[in-house]
């Protein structure tokens, strides 16, 4: 083959891959054209002011503690009665020893009635939580919807907390974005009250 055709073909196979990998290329970068981001509608919502003010958040604290003390008042009771029982054992043991083999099985009685009791305290403890975290998440979701709907209808695409661990992060913000007020109202309409599950 003359030199003059070889290098002629090697130019043409040349100028093909070059032509090739200038099409690929420009193929490549069209076909992933870079989208403008949508314009931001912005807002914020104070969830401690949430979590302090809502009706049903209030409501949910009281429950928690008039069930606690109910729960307290009514074990401290019981354990009032196994504690002078305890004592008028241990006053016979002292001032008739005579009678400690008798009594042996009174305070085996009441050893075990402590054990059930401890049982008691420690399900019943478990149950209120249960039923707290049960309250708590629906409390939360309905938050999360009422944000969602009221960002919706704002035509908002997005929305943040304004306070983390009740600190607020927002070092500046209109009262043009806050729709705290507007959540608030839609969950005292919504969730004026909670119950414990029966």
């Amino acid at each position: 083959m003359k030199p003059v055709f070889k290098t002629s073909i090697l130019l043409i196979v040349g100028a093909l891959i070059g032509t090739g990998l200038y099409y690929g290329k420009t193929l490549l970068f069209s076909s992933s054209i870079i989208l403008p981001v949508p314009h931001a509608q912005i807002a914020f919502v104070n969830l401690s002011r949430v979590n302090t003010e809502a009706q049903a958040v209030k409501h949910f604290k009281e429950l928690i503690e008039r069930q606690y003390k109910n729960f307290h008042e009514e074990i401290l009771g019981q354990e009032k009665k196994l504690q002078a029982e305890y004592e008028k054992i241990h006053y016979l043991e002292k001032n008739n020893p005579e009678q400690a083999k008798d009594l042996k099985s009174k305070k085996d009685d009441l050893d075990r009635q402590v054990s059930e009791l401890d049982k008691i305290l420690r399900d019943r403890k478990g149950s209120l939580n249960k039923s707290f975290g049960h309250i708590q998440e629906e409390i939360e979701h309905t938050i999360r919807e009422i944000v969602t709907n009221v960002a919706k209808r704002r035509g908002l695409n997005l929305v943040f907390n304004a306070t983390i661990l009740d600190a607020s992060v927002v070092l500046y913000g209109g009262s043009e974005l806050d729709i705290t007020d507007d959540v608030l109202r839609e969950l005292n309409h919504k969730l004026p009250t909670v119950h414990l599950p029966s």
